[in-house]
């Protein structure tokens, strides 16, 4: 049935392009294309604008969800006919009107975007007036119409139903290329792979984006090119003409005659921004106030690293090239660099201080992996009481805290973090914010989040309209930062969490949440259902937030959507390869936060993101885990101190 499986995939390529046409038809209409995305929160420039900045600022809030018209009047079943997936197998349809939602307990709820309805063959209304951003155009500066048409068409493409519907889109041309493809050419594509991020990287070290800028969508020869980089890096002059048609070929620059290249939509996002002549005066400034996003393709040189996973983790085929482990965090990374320390203690040292600007940036051109604002909605924020404090656990700057004390007036924050760390976000709450730090609503500490939790800053407690009160919050907030970890770094941060909590403090853990590549929970079809492992397994009821597949029931797509949640898997083994740490599937975040007494009950998720919001409540501790609290970990050897902080035990948002 492999022609039938090439027909649904179409089919759903089909249905996911109504659905984003929908979008953009029912925007070209309004007298104001924005308004369906008009939100309480400032908004701040699009995280896909290369001139955009976003480094503590108070970002839009996720978009109001636009539901398709065409799937309003016909049942599930009528639908599901109409889309090819044959009426046994009529998609269910959840409750489809808020951009972030509560998971049930219930083993059939299905986060599937409401079909379309398109009817094979059936003409289609005229294109819209707005368009889908276009591949070939790069960001440049073009007047302010169609500056300002970009940029609604950028901020559609964001919306809840669009991002669904390019989920789907990815999903079944990913699966649909891989099952028409020779096997061979396939393996060959992955196996050689590792051309693309080096040629990224080059692309962004010869800062060629912020060349091809100044030649606009004519493009520049390739000579030029190079002797332009030779320019601005002192350098030998080399040809990057191969490199440019590897990328081009990949949809990443584009060629647009004989060995001329330009920009294009996604090369242009890595522009930083600067003229050429300050990049020549002072490269070390190439990434203070962007967005991040060339900070972030610089960082992962990291690729480097990539290529010793093998070495770090099977057997040496000789004894004598064995290497001794030092610590829990030795990873590739330190086989690629020849380092024993730890990747932040590395970070740390003279000699890297370039790469440790470089990685305070990369980390705010993340925040495009997120939804904007998606954490206003994660948690039932306005339901904790007045002057309840919230501790953002290894928050940076407090950009996260920022924007939801703007949002939530009622609460206050602590932000802990480290030394360095602390003083940048409070000089930079003061440039933006002052008052919250003025009135006590908010405070930095200096903290290392592996030892006990200190007493509040003075300023914070004596703001707290009780006498006598005690330091308990009402939230411990981790922003990505167990990903940073290993299990064991893990559990000793959250059983000191849990020792500081009391009985009605919530662990809130922001982070990628691993869908499995199988029907979660489902049982093997090849075992035998009278055995007693597999009875018990059936009745076991699924975590909160468990979701048996993120594709529509009845067809043919992986069920974490493949191709198109590609990214938190590149990203899941990044993790192992620099920290010896990982992204973690629902099942693996809720066995480690009851190792140090933290239960599971809610998970919420934005559309089109595996990023997500867990909640858990104080349990039972396990006895034997308390130990932890007093045995060293293993990195902690002889390092050099910060401050009285172990530097290897310090991380860096």
């Amino acid at each position: 049935m492999t022609f039938a499986t090439l027909r649904a995939l179409h089919n759903i390529i089909g249905d996911a392009l109504d659905d984003i046409e929908n979008v953009f038809r029912h925007a070209s209409a309004a007298s104001d294309p924005l308004d369906a995305l008009r939100s309480p929160i400032s908004p701040s420039p699009s995280p896909l604008s290369p001139y955009s900045t976003n480094a503590g600022a108070t970002p839009y809030s996720p978009y109001s969800p636009y539901s398709p018209t065409s799937s309003v009047s016909q049942s599930p079943g009528d639908v599901a006919t109409q889309a090819g997936y044959g009426a046994a197998d009529s998609p269910r349809t959840p409750t489809f009107g808020a951009t972030t939602r509560k998971m049930g307990m219930a083993p059939c709820a299905v986060p599937t975007p409401p079909p379309s309805g398109r009817t094979q063959g059936a003409g289609r209304p005229g294109a819209p007036e707005l368009d889908w951003p276009v591949l070939d155009e790069a960001y440049y500066d073009d007047g302010a119409a169609a500056r300002a048409r970009r940029e609604v068409a950028e901020r559609l493409s964001e919306s809840p139903v669009v991002l669904a519907a390019v989920s789907r889109l990815v999903a079944a041309c990913g699966q649909m290329c891989a099952s028409v493809q020779r096997p061979f050419l396939t393996v060959c594509d992955a196996a050689m792979g590792y051309h693309l991020p080096a040629g990224l990287r080059l692309l962004e070290a010869a800062h060629i984006p912020e060349i091809l800028r100044d030649a606009g969508p004519k493009g520049m020869h390739v000579e030029d090119i190079a002797r332009r980089v030779g320019e601005i890096r002192a350098g030998k002059k080399a040809s990057a003409s191969h490199v440019l048609r590897l990328l081009a070929t990949h949809h990443i620059t584009r060629e647009v005659r004989p060995n001329v290249f330009a920009n294009n939509r996604v090369s242009s996002a890595m522009d930083s921004g600067r003229s050429l002549s300050e990049l020549m005066d002072a490269p070390e400034e190439k990434y203070e106030g962007t967005n991040g996003i060339a900070a972030f393709v610089g960082l992962w040189c990291l690729f480097k690293s990539a290529a010793y996973l093998a070495d770090c983790y099977l057997p040496p085929l000789e004894e004598s090239s064995r290497t001794s482990t030092t610590h829990l965090m030795h990873a590739p990374f330190n086989l690629a660099f020849r380092t024993d320390a730890p990747y932040f203690e590395w970070l740390e040292t003279e000699e890297n201080s370039s790469r440790l600007r470089r990685f305070g940036r990369a980390m705010t051109g993340t925040a495009a992996w997120e939804v904007p604002g998606a954490i206003v909605g994660g948690f039932p924020w306005h339901s904790l009481p007045q002057d309840s404090v919230v501790v953002d656990v290894g928050g940076g700057i407090g950009s996260t805290s920022l924007l939801l004390a703007h949002a939530f007036p009622h609460l206050r924050f602590l932000v802990q973090d480290r030394p360095q760390v602390v003083t940048m976000g409070e000089a930079a709450w003061r440039d933006r914010s002052p008052q919250f730090l003025e009135t006590g609503r908010a405070a930095f500490q200096a903290h290392d989040f592996f030892r006990p939790q200190p007493l509040w800053p003075t300023v914070l407690r004596d703001t707290s309209g009780v006498a006598n009160k005690e330091d308990i919050p009402a939230v411990f907030l981790l922003r990505v930062i167990t990903h940073d970890w290993p299990d064991l770094y893990v559990t000793r941060l959250l059983l000191h969490l849990r020792r500081a909590a009391g009985p009605d403090t919530k662990l809130l853990l922001a982070d990628w949440i691993l869908p499995l590549a199988c029907i979660d929970e489902d049982p093997d079809p090849e075992t035998p259902r009278e055995r007693v492992e597999m009875t018990d397994k059936m009745k076991i009821q699924p975590l909160p937030g468990t979701v048996r597949t993120l594709a529509p029931e009845g067809s043919p797509l992986l069920p974490n959507l493949g191709k198109a949640n590609a990214n938190a898997y590149w990203l899941d083994l990044t993790m192992r390869v620099t920290f010896n740490a990982q992204e973690r599937t629902l099942r693996e975040i809720a066995a480690l936060t009851l190792t140090a007494g933290w239960r599971i009950v809610q998970v919420t998720r934005t559309e089109g993101s595996l990023f997500g919001h867990v909640i858990a409540v104080p349990t039972d501790v396990p006895q034997e885990n308390l130990a932890l609290l007093d045995v060293p970990l293993p990195s902690q050897a002889p390092v050099t101190e910060v401050k009285g902080w172990p530097s290897t035990l310090l991380t860096l948002k």
